[in-house]
C-alpha cells in the first residue's frame, strides 16, 4: 500500500481555511477532476505524473477549496497519508 488522501478517502475532514477572510474553505474536490471530461476516471498517480506540480514526488493531494464569502477558490495541498499513519489514526 502506498499513499492516500485523508479527504478522499473520508478518514479526515477538510479543514482549509481562506487565505484572504479566514473562513473557512468548502471542498471543491481534487484538483486532477477539473482536468477533462474523463479526468476523473484517470489514475490518480497518472495524473500526478503531467499536471506541473511535485505532488507525486511529496506525496501531496491537491484539492481545490471555495470560500463562499470570497466567492474565490484557493488550491490546497493536502499530505497523503503512508499506512503507518494510517494504522497511528486506529483507535
Amino acid at each position: 500500500m502506498g499513499h492516500l488522501c485523508p479527504i478522499c478517502n473520508g478518514l479526515a475532514p477538510y479543514q482549509e481555511t481562506c487565505p484572504r477572510c479566514g473562513r473557512p474553505l468548502d471542498d471543491a474536490g481534487r484538483l486532477y477532476d477539473y482536468y477533462g471530461d474523463y479526468s476523473p476516471y484517470r489514475e490518480i498517480d497518472d495524473a500526478k505524473l503531467s499536471n506541473g506540480f511535485p505532488d507525486r514526488l511529496h506525496h501531496h493531494c491537491l484539492h481545490v477549496g471555495w470560500c463562499p464569502a470570497c466567492r474565490q477558490e484557493h488550491l490546497s495541498v493536502i499530505e497523503e497519508w503512508s499506512a503507518q499513519a494510517l494504522h497511528d489514526q486506529s483507535p
